[in-house]
């Protein structure tokens, strides 16, 4: 049996008589003095990796006595700063009133669980905001099963089960899909920040909104205007030049390198977009989002430009830069910003040409050493083949096409007939996916094996997986057979060495 025991981790300020140290009430923590415990370690482990945007990914962190790293700081402060509500989003929580145990799903929730039902369901990422918008209005956690729609029934379980939810997150979806893709995580938190910056602008003009808010607990951590949003935004742009920048032990693959850029384009132009007095304030950067990043001299436009410099092998933006310089020239901007862009943007039109051009010459070498060494190739047509009853004892001849009459070439003498190849004696044997069955029926063929000796596995498993049939096991003997125990050590004939260390 496997039993859900809920525990609370409490984060007080330090100045909080009970809680001045994050504390766990899990049984280890209260009863076995475990300190720190496993969920306050798990716990702080997620947030740092959201808070810390000053932190090479690849380096290690150092643990303090009280379950959370040295390099984070104080974690009621850092979590006050980026806001609880925006932290849980990136944490897949729910905010739930004070003293209250029960809490709808999170906006940002909904939104991960209909891009999770379209991942699965293979829909594009330019059709993802398109899809489905009727998935979260029609959410009913009393009638989870929607007969008919089972698109809205995993929808509906997604949104109830949490462990669901990480397990399609962790063990169903790719690191591309845009579900669980880091950038476009970072992407959305600057226009959830945003969104929050118009909402406080609306407040401090209608009473109403006020009041509501600060029933909600939005006012409890400070004002959200201009200088926080720009903080959390430049700390964002901070986390992608980071990861894109320092990451020397594990470089970027090509869809992480196109997602990263896509990601500061979209920051960069929801910026310039939002060129408005959000509110009242001594200067034009108290008072507006795009002057105090971009339309004056600060430190964003330095880091933004590090981090864009990194990719600019991602030539497809540059039509989507050049509408945002237009923009910057319309409204105004540093001149050493606005150099380095027109810069950067020359840079990713010349590498764009240059691998091109390479491409094309590689393309072309690839051709003449096939060419060399395979001889001219000749087109084949299409060929109306005969039915299975009119080939019986007769042969199918391939006749290459004929040139046009205008281009008939001279005659040339026939050549000798080339010898027929050689039978071949060993073909190379079809290689098959090993399917997947349930764990009883592994531990049944796996004491069939011991009994037996030899395990029923006969294909060939998969490239640098099992090796063997069904379970892969310690010996086996022809064309990929294995035994039929759990673990996989040796092997004869043709899938010998080919076994991983465990079969699935």
């Amino acid at each position: 049996m496997h039993e859900v025991v809920p525990c609370s981790v409490r984060i007080g300020s330090r100045n909080s008589k009970r809680f001045s140290t994050p504390r766990c009430e899990c049984p280890a923590a209260r009863y076995e003095n475990e300190r720190p415990c496993k969920h306050l370690i798990w716990l702080l482990d997620k947030i740092s990796k959201q808070a810390l945007f000053d932190h090479d990914p690849d380096s290690e962190l150092n643990l303090t006595e009280s379950g959370y790293p040295a390099e984070l700081g104080d974690p009621f402060q850092r979590i006050s700063e980026m806001r609880l509500d925006v932290l849980a989003d990136s944490l897949h929580c729910d905010i739930a009133a004070p003293n209250c145990d029960t809490a709808p799903p999170n906006y940002g929730r909904v939104r991960e669980a209909r891009e999770m039902v379209a991942a699965v369901a293979g829909v594009r990422p330019r059709e993802l905001d398109s899809y489905r918008p009727d998935l979260e209005t029609s959410y009913n956690s009393a009638s989870l099963i929607r007969r008919g729609d089972l698109e809205a029934t995993l929808f509906s379980l997604i949104l109830a089960s949490h462990s669901l939810a990480a397990w399609v997150r962790t063990g169903l979806l790719d690191p591309s899909d845009p579900p669980v893709d880091p950038f476009r995580s970072l992407q959305r938190r600057v226009c959830r920040i945003i969104a929050e910056l118009d909402a406080y602008s609306a407040s401090l003009r209608d009473p109403a909104l006020a009041v509501a808010r600060r029933e909600k607990g939005k006012e409890a951590e400070g004002p959200r205007n201009v200088k926080w949003a720009a903080e959390q935004i430049q700390n964002c742009v901070k986390q992608i030049e980071k990861s894109v920048s320092r990451r020397t032990r594990s470089p970027l693959a090509a869809w992480e390198r196109s997602s990263a850029a896509r990601a500061l384009v979209a920051i960069l132009k929801a910026i310039v977009n939002h060129h408005i007095d959000s509110h009242a304030g001594n200067t034009a950067d108290d008072r507006n989002l795009y002057m105090r990043l971009v339309g004056n001299q600060h430190d964003f436009g330095g880091v933004y430009i590090a981090a864009l410099t990194t990719l600019v092998d991602q030539s497809q933006f540059i039509e989507e830069l050049e509408g945002i310089m237009d923009l910057l020239g319309r409204y105004g901007a540093p001149t050493s910003f606005a150099a380095n862009m027109r810069d950067l943007i020359t840079r990713m039109r010349s590498h764009t040409h240059a691998v091109g051009g390479s491409s094309t010459s590689t393309a072309a070498g690839r051709r003449e050493s096939s060419d060399s060494m395979l001889g001219a190739r000749s087109s084949t047509p299409s060929l109306d083949l005969p039915g299975p009853s009119q080939m019986k004892g007769k042969q199918v001849e391939f006749v290459p096409a004929q040139p046009e009459p205008s281009q008939q070439p001279r005659p040339e003498p026939p050549a000798p007939p080339a010898p027929a190849p050689a039978p071949t004696t060993n073909p190379r044997p079809a290689r098959f996916l090993t399917p997947e069955v349930p764990a009883s029926m592994s531990r049944r063929a796996s004491g069939r094996g011991r009994r037996a000796g030899r395990g029923a596995g006969g294909g060939a498993g998969r490239a640098g997986g099992t090796a063997g049939g069904t379970s892969a096991g310690a010996e086996g003997s022809g064309s990929g057979s294995g035994a039929g125990s759990k673990r996989s050590v040796s092997g004869n004939g043709q899938d010998r060495g080919r076994g991983s260390k465990r079969a699935r």
